[in-house]
């Protein structure tokens, strides 16, 4: 809405995204739509092309019932073709999965085991992965290419971030100072009290070795690149006395870490992040 608000250039109309919710609207003059998630519905804008036509332009969001909709066979073999080339490798066994690894709460097993992951395949001190990167579970059962790649779809590549550890305090004040934290670790064990101001929420921080971070040793910290260019607004990358990325894709430093463990997989059920008991 803000950026209809501001908006100093004419545009027609505005699809917006991200938010998987239903939109549809005019502001400012600019007809916004969004059509919720997961193709339930669809965005339908009606824009005169002659310009010297002076129509407004029509816009719906239409809901979709998929059991109502004819398929088309030009396009179902253009799927089925699609389907059937990529099916060896989507299919490919990686891992067997004794449980399911759900995504519920703020932290859970399947986001350790991707922190682990990340901080394994790039040799890291500390990794820091968004959950709002993890985008399913992990059935149990046979872990494939496929299944993997429903949970680590976007192909980040991951970055190597050089920070001492005044830095890196700074970078986790500023994942505890939102309401809920929507992060996992690994190499660090995190106690916060979220009753303190923003800023100064840090009760604890201890590495792996068992050790207090450090203020004045340098780490260094893995994490994707949506974080390392300002996702979530901490700043990651900002905040390090320098970053590179790393010519590693997060779901292929995931398969590998899994290939690398005994079977069946056993992920961490630890809490890493933990508000202190008052």
């Amino acid at each position: 809405m803000n950026l209809a608000r501001n908006l100093k250039t004419k545009v027609d109309a505005i699809v917006s995204g991200h938010s998987h919710s239903l939109i549809n609207t005019d502001v400012n003059g600019y007809p916004i739509v969004q059509a919720r998630s997961s193709g339930r519905a669809i965005d339908v804008l009606d824009i005169a092309l002659d310009t010297t036509i002076n129509i407004p332009v029509r816009h719906e969001v239409r809901e979709l019932a998929v059991d109502t909709i004819s398929p088309l066979p030009a396009i179902d073999s253009i799927v089925q073709r699609a389907v059937a080339r990529v099916a060896p490798l989507v299919g490919r066994h990686v891992a067997t999965i004794p449980v399911t690894l759900s995504r519920e709460g703020t932290q859970y097993p399947l986001g350790n085991l991707i922190a682990d992951a990340q901080r394994w395949a790039a040799k890291g001190d500390v990794a820091i992965m968004n959950n709002g990167g993890i985008r399913t579970q992990l059935r149990a059962g046979e872990a494939t290419y496929g299944s993997l790649f429903e949970i680590q779809p976007f192909g980040n590549t991951l970055y190597s971030l050089t920070m001492t550890g005044a830095q890196l305090r700074g970078l986790l004040e500023a994942m505890l100072a939102k309401t809920d934290v929507n992060d996992h670790v690994s190499g660090l064990t995190i106690k916060f009290d979220p009753s303190k101001p923003k800023g100064s929420r840090l009760v604890s921080a201890t590495t792996a070795d068992g050790r207090t971070l450090d203020d004045n040793k340098t780490y260094n910290v893995i994490v994707n690149d949506f974080l390392a260019t300002g996702g979530e607004g901490y700043d990651a990358g900002k905040r390090a006395t320098s970053m590179r990325p790393l010519n590693i894709v997060d779901l292929d430093a995931l398969i590998d870490y899994l290939r690398s463990l005994p079977e069946p997989i056993s992920a961490p059920t630890e809490p890493r992040i933990t508000p202190i008991a008052r």
